[in-house]
């Protein structure tokens, strides 16, 4: 009788150690995944970043040349097409056309 129950008690144990290691495995690879995540999501951030910086940069060259009156009016003349009094405007076709 004491054979048997040490042996099931080894059995036990080894069927404890073998839970364990799979929930600790399992628990490992969770922390794996949760990590690439993690990193992907960075990487993104990291490149919108970028891109709204350089969108920013785009964006204060464009707000400094509008306190430029002569680039206002350049804009305003060429894109608008708004003439100053007794002005005429000619628009040709661009050679691309």
């Amino acid at each position: 009788m004491k054979g048997r129950r040490k042996k099931i008690q080894h059995v036990f144990v080894y069927f404890v150690m073998l839970g364990m290691s799979a929930f600790l495995i399992m628990g490992g690879m969770r922390q794996l995944a949760m990590t690439h995540e993690l990193r992907t999501s960075i990487n993104q951030k990291q490149k919108e970043k970028k891109a709204l910086s350089s969108k920013k940069k785009e964006l204060e060259k464009a707000k400094q040349n509008l306190t430029n009156p002569d680039y206002v009016e350049y804009i305003a003349r060429g894109k608008y097409l708004v003439t100053k009094e007794g002005e005429q405007v000619f628009k040709f076709p661009s050679k691309d056309n």
